[in-house]
C-alpha cells in the first residue's frame, strides 16, 4: 500500500511517502514560515523525490488534531483537496499517537503532549506495543496537575514526547515527579511528531485491523476544546 502523509498540527511541517510499511521519503522543516506557504511544496517534493505521482497512492492520511487550530485545519484541507479530484481515500490520524509513534518500544509510560497553554496539554498515554503504541487513555485537554496525578498512581518511568514535552517538564521537575518516576524527554527534532509516523500508523491500522479509509468528506478535525474565537464568543454571550 502506498501513504502520502501530511502532518501540520504543531509549529513544525512534514509530508511523507510510504510503501508497504517502509519509508520512501519523507521532508521535514521548522523554520517558522506557516504552513500554508509550506505544506503543498512539501507534499509535491516528496512525491517528486520517492519518484511516484499522485494517482498511485492509495490512500493520504493526515493527522486531524489535536493541535493548533491553523495548522490542523490547513493540513486537513490539502488533503482533501489532493484527495478529492482524485478519488483517493483519506485517514485521519491523532497527531497525539503520531507523537508517540517513534517511542513505542520504550519501557514504561509514554506521554505524549502538546502544549495548550496555562499549564494544560493535549495528552495521551501509552505503553509499549510492536506495531504502534498501545493506548491507555484517549486524547484530552487536561491540566499538567492532572497528569502528574495519572502517572504518580502507575509510577512507572515516563518518556515525554511531543512540542509539550519541555513544558511538562519543567513542570514535573518543579514537583519533584521528574526525579522520583525516572521522566526523560528526547532531544532535538525527534520530539515532534512527523508525516513518516502518520504514514506507518496509517499503514498499521488499515493493513492489521478493521479500520477503513474514509472518503474526503467525512474527514473531520478533532480538536477537543473550542477555539479562542468561540470562547471569547461564549463569555460576551
Amino acid at each position: 500500500m502506498n501513504v502520502l502523509a501530511i502532518e501540520s498540527s504543531a509549529v513544525t511541517a512534514s509530508a511523507a511517502v510510504t510503501r508497504d510499511g517502509a519509508v520512501v521519503c519523507e521532508e521535514f522543516i521548522n523554520n517558522g514560515l506557516t504552513h500554508s506557504e509550506t505544506l503543498a511544496p512539501l507534499a509535491a517534493a516528496v512525491l517528486k523525490n520517492a519518484g511516484m505521482a499522485l494517482f498511485d497512492m492509495d490512500v493520504i492520511a493526515v493527522t486531524n488534531g489535536p493541535g493548533s487550530f491553523t495548522g490542523v485545519r490547513i493540513g486537513g484541507a490539502l488533503a482533501k483537496g489532493l484527495a478529492t479530484p482524485n478519488e483517493i481515500p483519506t485517514f485521519g490520524i491523532s497527531s497525539i499517537e503520531a507523537a508517540a509513534y517513534p517511542f513505542r518500544k520504550k519501557d514504561g509510560i509514554i506521554m505524549a503532549a502538546m502544549d495548550a497553554r496555562r499549564q494544560q496539554v493535549y495528552t495521551a498515554f501509552f505503553t509499549a506495543g510492536e506495531d504502534a503504541p498501545k493506548r491507555l487513555t484517549e486524547d484530552a485537554a487536561i491540566s499538567l496537575a492532572e497528569a502528574e496525578a495519572f502517572l504518580r498512581e502507575k509510577a512507572q518511568p515516563v518518556t515525554l514526547c511531543g512540542d509539550g514535552a519541555r513544558v511538562a517538564f519543567e513542570y514535573f521537575t518543579k514537583s519533584g515527579l521528574a526525579s522520583a518516576l525516572q521522566i526523560t524527554q528526547p532531544e532535538g527534532d525527534c520530539v515532534y511528531q512527523r508525516a513518516s509516523s502518520v504514514a506507518l500508523l496509517a499503514d498499521y491500522y488499515l493493513m492489521k485491523t478493521d479500520k477503513t479509509p474514509l472518503d474526503a468528506i467525512f474527514l473531520r478535525p478533532k480538536y477537543l476544546r473550542p477555539s479562542q474565537a468561540e470562547r471569547e464568543l461564549a463569555a460576551k454571550s
